[in-house]
């Protein structure tokens, strides 16, 4: 599979793999370095993880695994988040998730992920979500820190509208190179706040978390938009010839003007292959816009109220 370049230095696969519930995946050390084998022959390179995941086990485990064959290191792009935190004991009445982008914290989390992982540098680092008390100087001081040192190689963000972008961008001469955001048909909050069109304007890809809607379309209780939604799915899955839904969701987000690199969530090489599978096709003009009819969210829908 042809790589998506970020920049002249680092390219990714367009498909990645994302380890956010690996300690669910009921594989132990050796079974993993035996799937990470299998997906890179596949051209499957890129592995996505954040500090949080797991409370950092995600990131442990992934590391414990690639001290087993240290070689593999070379050969895989890796990516991980830091900036949020959890708080289980101030308040314990309170919702625990919180942010910091303070020099001192995001450079001690991502020096944390590096020993977790058992690696001297990260592929790309991303500020996992914009906080309200957030000093764009810090926030630059940190990056340049860590880039100077070689313990990031490059740099990019995670759920920033285009606002947000731009206030960090105007401290540091180091570019992000990707948003990751969450993109399906059951989120297109990236249609209405212009995000698609700030990745546009600075050419380069979105990462979208959660391409299938976490599986929110299988379950047993769907909801009348929900019914109605799968219907028109199912349609265009037997008029592309497409295996299931998830294959036609994944076209999808494909058909847009911006390359999209989806982050798998699943454990299970087959929902992995769907994603990959999924690139074959290219949705017609009319097809992408019947499931934009059916499944847009009502603020959405303001945004493209005459369709």
């Amino acid at each position: 599979m042809d790589k998506v370049r970020l920049d002249g230095e680092l390219s990714l696969a367009p498909v990645t793999i994302g380890m956010m519930n690996l300690l669910e995946w009921g594989v132990d050390k050796k079974n993993l370095l035996s799937r990470l084998h299998e997906y890179l022959e596949m051209g499957l390179t890129s592995y996505d993880f954040a500090d949080i995941y797991g409370g950092g086990q995600c990131e442990q485990f992934f590391g414990d695994m690639l001290r087993l064959e240290p070689s593999l290191r070379d050969k895989v792009e890796i990516i991980t988040k830091g900036g949020i935190v959890y708080d289980r004991l101030r308040r314990p009445y309170f919702v625990s998730e919180s942010y910091n982008l303070s020099k001192k914290h995001l450079v001690s989390a991502c020096e944390a992920s590096l020993k977790r992982l058992g690696v001297d540098y990260v592929d790309l680092y991303l500020i996992h979500r914009p906080c309200p008390l957030m000093d764009p100087c810090e926030v630059a001081e940190a990056m340049e820190k860590l880039q100077k040192e070689g313990k990031v190689r490059k740099f990019g963000l995670s759920n920033f509208l285009p606002e947000q972008t731009a206030a960090l961008e105007a401290y540091t001469e180091i570019p992000f190179l990707t948003n990751q955001v969450q993109m399906s048909v059951k989120c297109m909050d990236f249609l209405a706040d212009g995000t698609q069109e700030d990745a546009l304007k600075r050419k380069m890809p979105l990462m979208a978390y959660s391409p299938v809607g976490g599986g929110a379309l299988h379950r047993a209780d769907l909801s009348r938009k929900d019914v109605e939604t799968v219907g028109v799915l199912q349609e265009i899955q037997e008029e592309i010839g497409a295996q299931c839904i998830d294959e036609v969701m994944y076209a999808w987000l494909y058909r847009l003007p911006v390359t999209v690199i989806p982050v798998t969530g699943s454990g299970k090489k087959e929902r992995i292959l769907h994603a990959v599978n999924a690139r074959q096709y290219k949705l017609t003009r009319e097809q992408w816009y019947d499931i934009l009819r059916v499944a847009r969210p009502e603020h959405v829908s303001k945004k493209y109220h005459d369709i």
